[in-house]
């Protein structure tokens, strides 16, 4: 699918740091074996710049008295205190877009991954997030305001250590991935994009201009599981929607994964992580023990679910038999 091509290319940017960060790639790309891309994306850092400016704090609760303390990578902290203290009418003109446009975050990521490079003279031209046209004059400001391409030339380094730790850890697992899900040699690329503004091993997949996005968080060791769980959700989403439209028992056993630290919001959503989460497992070789963590933590009957991929049969014609293996295997279930 992917071209070969040595494990660490650079692309060489014969600039300053301070001139680099005004040009549409101001920032080397890497490519792993097979030939995925990974980068950094400035649409996708002022995107989170202004989350962060406008409250987006998710994180790790490191302190809850007398007032919590969320533990940020030292990139996102150093663009906090930039964006928070800067200009408040961007921040306002920011604030006041997303009053207007209460839309899940991933359209918003759809969005930028879809538009033109920064300073954001173009918007996107995907009807699935046409809704939230108007959003590059909003990234715009921020990134002119804020001064955004400053800030970028600061954390070069940061990024390209973060993005290097996964030069060798995804190519065999996404393959398994592509593999089990029929992936076609002409289905659109999938890039890997760093983003250290986001909370810690947040993966988030999207559908970008021809090429699936995978958007990855900040992280102690790289989060394969996510990538893998993030590039199938991409494809099994809409089909997932089809068929869990008249699942009676979604609505029961989505309360009691979110009890269990699930943070889907609507039974289709968990139907897709859910089938998501069981081909990483799979993909990766995963341990007893993780599809355990998994079960723990919402994912009920994924070691099960994990095994129905070996027969090959379309996800489509066995989503709810699935569905049905996970309600089977919840806690209240089973008492």
């Amino acid at each position: 699918m992917h071209l070969k091509l040595l494990s660490c290319v650079f692309t060489v940017v014969a600039a300053s740091p301070a001139v680099a960060a005004t040009e549409p790639d101001w920032f080397s790309s890497l490519y792993t074996g097979d030939g995925m891309e990974l980068r950094a994306d400035e649409r996708v850092f002022a995107l989170f710049a202004v989350l962060n400016a406008t409250g987006f704090d998710a994180g790790p609760v490191t302190r809850t008295e007398p007032v919590p303390k969320v533990n940020y990578h030292p990139v996102r902290a150093l663009v906090r205190t930039r964006v928070i203290g800067g200009d408040p009418d961007v921040r306002k003109a920011a604030d006041a877009f997303l009053d207007a446009h209460p839309t899940a975050l991933k359209k918003y990521l759809g969005y930028v991954v879809s538009a033109g490079p920064a300073p954001f003279s173009a918007g996107s031209k995907l009807k699935d997030v046409a809704e939230l046209k108007g959003l590059e004059t909003v990234l715009a400001r921020a990134y002119t305001g804020w001064k955004l391409d400053e800030v970028l030339a600061q954390v070069q380094g940061d990024y390209r250590k973060a993005l290097k730790a996964y030069l060798a850890s995804v190519d065999a697992p996404l393959a398994k991935a592509r593999a089990t899900l029929k992936v076609p040699d002409s289905a659109p690329p999938s890039v890997m994009v760093m983003n250290l503004l986001d909370a810690q091993d947040t993966v988030r997949g999207v559908q970008g201009d021809n090429e699936v996005v995978l958007v990855v968080g900040p992280a102690e060791k790289p989060n394969v599981e996510g990538v893998v769980r993030e590039y199938a959700r991409v494809f099994i989403d809409p089909l997932v929607s089809k068929k869990v439209a008249g699942w009676a028992g979604g609505a029961a056993l989505l309360k009691e994964a979110q009890v269990a630290g699930a943070p889907d919001q609507t039974p289709a959503e968990y139907a897709s992580s859910l089938l998501g989460t069981a081909l990483a497992l799979k993909a990766i070789n995963a341990t007893d023990a993780q599809y355990d963590a998994a079960q723990a933590r919402g994912y009920f009957g994924v070691k099960e679910i994990a095994k129905m991929f070996d027969d090959g049969k379309p996800v489509e014609g066995w989503v709810l038999d699935a569905l049905a293996r996970a309600d089977a295997r919840r806690p209240a279930r089973k008492q």
